[in-house]
């Protein structure tokens, strides 16, 4: 009778469990707002094969502001009440605000409970720790990781997922650089920029809450949507920013989209990531090697730093600052405006820029003859792409 009991209290708790995951999933999948988010949470769950046992890690790449961060919280939300222990965290923001142990102790506290706290300095190649992680069923989000070498100990627990974490377990890792996720990830997933439509629907959303575009706004809804190239970050900013403003104020917001503070900020981060000579070489596309044959303009840099470029070129791919296509160089608009202005920051007098990116300033320092001598060498980039 005890036994019959016991197994009719286990099938119920069973049968409860199952609806409580089913209504938990669909109110969390609710993404009101945020236009082709489902599509993207559904591929991302299907590389994590949520049905499987296998303890998986899959990675999101993508330029700054793509929605990275977004998807992976969307898809948290979604699957969370599945697991027995949820983690997630920001890597760059958090080493930044706090030690790497701070970190480590969050990460135990959080899957294991606070009583883990109890035991003193714990690593993860405790083996009490390793023990009692491997018999529980994790989901675990890492977002914004930029360099994985100061994480000796966290890239032992993920290359030894197998034993590290309990069967079923998944993680997510995100990151604007490919090379980051290449060693480390068992699927990469490049999340798609919005298409014309979706980018239509978010803009419009934030620009005229309910009200209805006018024929002016119509026609500046295409143009910005277009300019922005699909990057959600930018049409939520923008959007909210011209929310009850004028036509005119519309036109003038689209000539200096790149300079708004949280676009610039997210778009930075990868630039400011690089060495000085990647940097440099990241500018000079951006001013004068965009839509060029990729072995052509690799071909010219050579010759100008005087050794071959074609590792530096390959970073700056895999740090999504730039694109290739048919085997032409492509770079997003906002990053092109981000290189113009960092160049265009260096002086207020065009001569003393270390680039010209437009006509009217080659023709100008060369009429007043006031030019540094480093422009000189640029002045050949220039005349190749006029």
């Amino acid at each position: 009778m005890f036994l019959f009991v016991r197994l009719e209290s286990e099938f119920i708790e069973k049968i409860v469990g199952d609806v409580l995951n089913k209504l938990h999933a669909m109110s969390s999948s609710h993404t009101t707002g945020l236009f082709g988010i489902d599509v993207r949470i559904h591929k991302v769950e299907f590389l994590l094969n949520m049905e499987s046992q296998d303890v998986l890690i899959v990675g999101l790449w993508g330029m700054g502001g793509i929605g990275k961060t977004t998807i992976a919280e969307a898809v948290c939300n979604k699957v969370c009440s599945r697991f027995e222990g949820i983690f997630v965290a920001n890597f760059r923001q958090e080493l930044k605000a706090r030690p790497m142990a701070d970190l480590q102790r969050s990460f135990l506290s959080q899957l294991l409970g606070q009583e883990i706290l109890k035991m003193g300095s714990l690593s993860f190649r405790d083996s009490f720790v390793r023990d009692r992680l491997c018999r529980k069923m994790v989901f675990i989000v890492l977002d914004d990781v930029d360099d994985l070498m100061p994480l000796e100990e966290w890239k032992e627990l993920l290359h030894g997922r197998h034993s590290s974490f309990g069967p079923g377990s998944k993680v997510l890792i995100t990151s604007r650089d490919k090379q980051v996720l290449n060693n480390i990830v068992d699927e990469t997933y490049e999340v798609e920029r919005l298409n014309y439509e979706e980018a239509l629907q978010l803009f419009s959303s934030k620009a005229l809450k309910n009200c209805i575009p006018t024929i002016d706004h119509r026609d500046l809804i295409k143009r910005i949507a277009s300019h922005v190239q699909g990057n959600p970050l930018a049409l939520i900013v923008l959007g909210s920013s011209l929310c009850g403003k004028s036509p005119e104020e519309w036109y003038s917001a689209l000539n200096k989209l790149a300079q708004n503070p949280r676009i610039e900020n997210a778009l930075r981060i990868s630039y400011n990531g690089l060495d000085q000579e990647q940097q440099s070489i990241f500018l000079d596309i951006a001013h004068f090697f965009r839509k060029f044959e990729q072995n052509q303009a690799t071909r010219i840099l050579d010759g100008f730093y005087g050794r071959p470029v074609i590792f530096d070129i390959s970073t700056l791919i895999d740090k999504c600052l730039i694109t290739t296509s048919r085997n032409m160089l492509e770079i997003h608009d906002l990053l092109q405006e981000m290189a113009f202005s960092i160049v265009h920051a260096e002086s207020k007098f065009p001569g003393k820029r270390s680039r010209l990116c437009h006509l009217t300033d080659v023709v100008h320092v060369l009429e007043e003859n006031k030019v540094k001598v480093e422009v000189f060498r640029y002045l050949l980039f220039s005349a190749l792409t006029y």
